[in-house]
């Protein structure tokens, strides 16, 4: 027995083709040497709609794919510097308020320094309890601080650092495919 080259739904097509039969515009069969949309090394065509491998420069229909991909790139670092900015405005805003609190401190720390200064006297127990309160408001503000600023910093690190590569390992990600990643 030998095997059969071609199955029946591929005969019924050619068949239908043939004839005339088939809808001449919409695909009866997705081609089999394109790549499955979406998927992390296809990207579809601005011109003809068809996926096509990332690898390749031209897609078939001679649309320039790396340059798509490319203006791809460039507005996804423009997207992250405006995320960017917004972040930096917002934490800007929290951290005016949070210097605002720290001022609470001040009398605790100022008051007695200037009693000592001023009057030349020996430092009271008084004095170093209220300093002691005083710092220990300043050092949860500066905690709090940090805690703040901690994702504006990964943030800027991972523009700074943003490469194509990571733009590619970004774009594979299922649920971050770009516009052109969409099912047909």
């Amino acid at each position: 027995m030998k095997p059969r080259k071609m199955s029946l739904s591929d005969r019924l097509d050619e068949f239908l083709d043939k004839n005339c039969l088939a809808p001449g515009d919409v695909p009866t069969r997705r081609d089999p040497t394109r790549p499955k949309m979406p998927g992390i090394n296809a990207i579809k065509c601005n011109d003809c709609g068809q996926a096509e491998y990332l690898t390749r420069t031209h897609c078939r229909c001679g649309h320039y794919l790396l340059g798509q991909l490319e203006d791809e790139f460039l507005e996804w670092v423009e997207d992250l510097q405006r995320a960017h900015e917004e972040m930096a405005k917002t934490t800007e805003k929290k951290l005016k308020a949070l210097r605002r609190a720290a001022l609470v401190s001040m009398p605790f720390v100022v008051a007695p320094m200037l009693h000592f200064v001023l009057t030349e006297s020996t430092i009271t127990i008084y004095a170093m309890i209220s300093i002691a309160i005083g710092m220990m408001i300043l050092g949860v503000m500066a905690v709090s601080e940090a805690h703040i600023c901690r994702p504006l910093r990964a943030n800027s690190t991972f523009l700074e650092t943003c490469t194509w590569e990571s733009f590619l390992e970004f774009r594979s990600w299922p649920r971050n495919e770009g516009k052109n990643c969409e099912l047909r």
